[in-house]
Formats: C-alpha cells, structure tokens, sequence
C-alpha cells in the first residue's frame, strides 16, 4: 500500500509540473516586460541639423571704388553676395573676382532717392523721368560690365520704386533675364513687391541693415538680431556696405558672425537660394 500511495503522489506530481513550468514562464515573461516598460528610461529624441537648421543671405552693397576692400572680403568662405554698382573703376574685375570665388555678383542699379539728393548717386542713374529705352540701355549695358550677375538690387531709388512705369519696366527686364530682384529701398511705398508678383519675377526684401553705424559693437549686435529673425522664421537677409558705410568693420564683425553661425547652427546661403524658403513659407 505505501509503494502504491508512493507512485500516486509522484505521478500527481509530475501532471502538476506540467502546467507550472510553462505557468512560470509565463509570469516571469509578464515581470521582465514590466520592469522594462516603467523602468528602462527612453532615448530623448535628437533633433536633426535639417529640422533646426536657419539660413541667412548676407549682401554687400555699394562695391566698384575699391578692389583691396573687396579681395578681403572674398577671402571668407561661406555664400554671400556682393551688389556690384555699374560703370565703376573695378566694377568689372570685382564681378569677375567674385566669379573666381563663387560669390553671388548682384547689379546694384543706382536709381533717384525721394528727398532729391543726388551727391551720392551714381554715372547712368536711373532718375524719375529716365525715359523706358534709356532704361533699358542702361541695364542691358550694366550686364555686360558685371557678367554672371544673379540679379539687381536698388541703390537709394525710393521715388523711382514708386514709378509705375519705371518699376513695371525693370520687372520686365528682370524676367527676360531670368533675374531675382532685392528691394533694398525699405520702403513702404515700393511698387516692386506687387508688380514683380504680377509679373513672375521673385522680389525679396532684406531683414536687417547690420552696419546703420559704422561701429564694430554696434555691428555685432546687429548680426545677432538678424540671426535672431532666421531662427524665428528659418531664414533671413541682411545688409551691409562697403566703403565708408561699414567696409572693413563690417568685414571684421561678419568674420566674428561666421564663428557664430558654426555653433549655432545657422547656415549662410546666396539670396538666390532664400527664394525657395519664401515659397515654402506662402
């Protein structure tokens, strides 16, 4: 009898491990994959330079007086544009310059201010009566002085922006020539922005004036406010000026704005390039 009772408690036995061997498994499968859920922290998300990424379009205006002030401003490596004034003595080799150094060459057209001062204007400036085949002499001859140009921007002109006539005529101009345009007049009377849309040109408008004082703080704050607005909205233009409007302090303060840029993840491009933002954003 007790060998018999024997076998039946070995055999109750092993019916039983039967079920709670995989019942085990099962349990410790449910507390491993608890304590992974609640307490395996979870990789933090890290945002790619492409998501976070702001571009910046740099001009420098006012270039032809002086080559030396140019060829130190080309030995900096990122994009930038240079808005070449026509008919100047080195307006050419600077184009050609910029060329060699695959910089954006721009015409910067001279063109009449509204307050009728016209000591700083230019030879061949594009005045309020200017009639539409002098206009267009002018221009086709200032490509030719600055081949390779990518566009035009505007040297003073705020009455000539306000021209009908004269705007509609450079429009015109522009797209035959597959030209973007920079309205750097800042006004807000400028016909440029409505009648270059009517027209199919891209018309773009700066952000910030970095050099309004020829100071190097003043410079570098200015840098960091244009810097500011391409963060907010992903991209942003700016200007500055050769010559005695900023020259060689706005070429030192955008050295320092290059450094900048690296660390915090800002891009500079040619304005040609932030036409493509600007349609991204319409």
């Amino acid at each position: 009898m007790k060998i018999k009772r024997y076998i039946l408690i070995v055999i109750k036995k092993a019916q039983l491990s039967q079920f709670f061997l995989p019942l085990l498994a099962i349990c410790c499968f449910i507390v491993l994959a608890l304590v992974y859920i609640f307490y395996n922290p979870k990789p933090q998300a890290v945002e790619t330079s492409s998501q976070s990424q702001a571009h910046v379009a740099l001009i420098f205006e006012d270039a032809g007086m002086d080559e030396q002030e140019v060829q130190k401003l080309l030995e900096i490596d990122p994009p930038f544009n240079v808005a070449i004034m026509p008919f100047l003595p080195f307006s050419n080799k600077i184009a050609l310059m910029c060329s060699q150094k695959k910089k954006e060459a721009l015409i910067h057209l001279s063109m009449e201010p509204e307050d009728q001062n016209t000591i700083w204007l230019a030879s061949r400036s594009i005045m309020n009566n200017t009639p539409d085949d002098e206009i267009e002499r002018i221009f086709k001859d200032a490509m030719a002085n600055i081949p390779q140009s990518r566009g035009f921007s505007i040297h003073f002109g705020t009455l000539v922006c306000t021209n009908d006539r004269i705007v509609e005529k450079l429009c015109n101009l522009a797209k035959e020539n597959n030209m973007i345009i920079v309205d750097s007049t800042a006004s807000a009377k400028s016909l440029f922005p409505r009648i270059g849309k009517q027209k199919g040109v891209d018309v773009i408008s700066h952000d910030v004036i970095v050099d309004t004082k020829n100071e190097l703080k003043s410079i570098q704050d200015r840098f960091r406010l244009l810097f500011n607005i391409a963060k907010k909205k992903g991209f942003a233009v700016g200007i500055g000026h050769l010559g005695q409007d900023g020259g060689l302090t706005t070429i030192e303060a955008f050295k320092e704005a290059v450094k900048d840029a690296q660390r915090e993840n800002i891009k500079f491009v040619f304005v040609s390039d932030i036409v493509k933002f600007i349609k991204q954003n319409d």
